[in-house]
């Protein structure tokens, strides 16, 4: 996939092309990565790519459960099970690392990248209106007066995969050098650096 995220038309499109494309651009920071260098932490940070590639997995996964039926009320209780879905035994939060290999933990990422096609379609399908209020989990951090619906849950997306997708950056350039520009060249199959740059 290009490093570009494609034109879009519509505001979901927006929305779910974008988020399609982070999770692109944070799955390429593990490419070519060993075992062992997809869990160090080569930064100031605890943070791995592996780590962070297992949490982006969970949290894709459980906020686009309510994108597909935004007045369902998930308990947090119900997290251990969505995520057992995945293969994902226990909540990773980026510095927490799976007993799996990087190969088992992108298979596991790009699963959760399949659900973002499932929910752009059930938006579809249903008419889901992007400003449909939903349950506001009952999360700690959440303020007590907070409205959530879709449309944040989508923002959201975006912001935190991206947010995270930067993270994976720094970490996989402290480990051997490789940069996101280069890391899609790769993916595609093109030269890197660019001939045209020669």
């Amino acid at each position: 996939m290009p490093f570009f995220a494609p034109s879009v038309t519509t505001e979901p499109d927006a929305l779910f092309s974008f988020l399609e494309q982070q999770c692109t651009q944070l799955k390429l920071t593990a490419l070519g990565l060993t075992d062992d260098q997809a869990r160090s932490t080569p930064t100031a940070s605890s943070l791995s790519i592996s780590g962070l590639v297992a949490h982006a997995a969970q949290v894709i996964n459980g906020w686009l459960q309510q994108v597909k039926e935004p007045t369902r009320h998930i308990d947090e209780e119900e997290y251990p099970t969505i995520n057992d879905g995945l293969g994902l035994n226990g909540m990773f939060d980026g510095s927490g690392l799976p007993d799996l290999d990087i190969a088992e933990v992108i298979a596991i990422f790009e699963k959760s990248m399949t659900e973002i096609d499932v929910a752009r379609q059930s938006v579809a399908d249903n008419g889901i209106d992007l400003g449909t209020v939903v349950p506001t989990p009952g999360n700690p951090w959440m303020p007590k007066d907070f409205v959530m619906n879709v449309r944040w849950i989508l923002c959201h997306l975006n912001t935190e995969i991206a947010r995270h997708a930067g993270h994976a950056d720094i970490i996989r350039e402290s480990i051997d050098g490789s940069i996101a520009y280069q890391l899609n060249a790769q993916a595609d199959g093109q030269p890197w650096p660019p001939e045209e740059w020669s």
